[in-house]
């Protein structure tokens, strides 16, 4: 039998270890939001005229390494004037405040901080990688587009993410993700178009899916259908024609909803006879794209109301009875 005594003492170390925990777990949060709380308020005070020479050099590094503000730039600033030659060795180092002299410098306006996020890039590890994308993220110059772009392109970084920071310039860089979808590499083709999808009305990027729409990958023509459909062109029924019967199930599927965008009726028939394809995914976008097209959509999804394929069948009459309710596309993939 355990003694009385070591189940009370145990207790009390236990409860004792628990507060403790609490405790550091409150207080690092209250921490935390004391300083955000002083982040926002220095970064207004320089938006409201403060001069930050007379700051510290704590207080400054504090705001310039913060969240991003309007006042943050200000202090950055300040900082990189002071402290150059020492932020200069901090971003060469291999310490735990790379990454923060990094952005500091970036965002002060150093001009050396990009040549500098280049030499990071050879020796970072993905933690550090993951900053310098957020870094140059930032800033919206043509700096940063080329940075963000070569780290899409030498994939240092996953390229979904490096993406997402670029979809907000891709109209800007419209001729230079037109370059890219000629690439070597298959993914950085799939990138480069689908992120001219931002860009759909630009000079060449119709011509540069239809290029892509008889690429060797899979991935690629189906990024290229997407693109086709985002153009919302007319006289890309042909290319979409061929989309239609690829081989892969994907690139079926976006060219039947690019049909649909586009507003192609000359291939409603060929989008019907989706409706008994082996893949659901293909039988779902072809049901949206019937309803898309109209008057057309509905005649080719009666025809298949009698075709000997079950799937067929279902599919069809949920695309009739949906023109009945006048439901939206969404409705029919359920």
């Amino acid at each position: 039998m355990v003694p009385t005594w070591l189940i009370l003492s145990t207790t009390v170390v236990l409860l004792a270890l628990w507060l403790a925990l609490a405790g550091w777990v409150i207080g690092a949060r209250l921490a935390h939001d004391r300083l955000i709380r002083l982040r926002r308020r220095d970064a207004e005070l320089l938006v409201g005229g403060a001069d930050p020479s007379r700051w510290s050099r704590r207080r400054l590094w504090r705001t310039a390494d913060g969240d991003w503000l309007p006042g943050t730039a200000e202090a950055a600033r300040e900082l990189v004037s002071r402290e150059r030659p020492r932020l200069r060795r901090l971003a060469n180092g291999r310490s735990q405040h790379r990454s923060h002299a990094l952005r500091v410098l970036t965002r002060g306006g150093s001009p050396f901080a990009f040549r500098l996020l280049r030499s990071a890039l050879d020796t970072a590890d993905g933690g550090l990688r993951a900053a310098i994308v957020a870094i140059a993220s930032e800033q919206q110059t043509p700096s940063a587009d080329n940075l963000l772009l070569e780290i899409l392109v030498d994939g240092s970084h996953p390229r979904s993410r490096t993406a997402t920071e670029l979809t907000p310039r891709a109209r800007r860089l419209a001729p230079d993700l037109i370059d890219l979808a000629d690439h070597a590499e298959a993914e950085v083709r799939y990138w480069a178009l689908m992120l001219l999808r931002e860009a759909s009305d630009k000079p060449g990027v119709k011509a540069a899916a239809v290029r892509c729409s008889a690429d060797p990958s899979g991935t690629v023509r189906s990024a290229a259908a997407r693109l086709l459909g985002a153009t919302h062109a007319a006289d890309v029924q042909d290319v979409l024609h061929a989309l239609l019967t690829d081989e892969v199930f994907f690139v079926r599927s976006h060219a039947a909803r690019a049909v649909g965008e586009v507003g192609a009726e000359d291939l409603a028939d060929v989008v019907a006879a989706l409706l008994a394809d082996t893949s659901w995914w293909v039988r779902a976008a072809a049901k949206e794209s019937l309803f898309l097209l109209g008057g057309s959509g509905l005649e080719a999804a009666a025809e298949m109301l009698e075709n000997e394929d079950g799937f067929a069948r279902d599919g069809a009459r949920e695309v009739v009875s949906a023109f009945r309710r006048e439901s939206r596309p969404l409705e029919l993939v359920g």
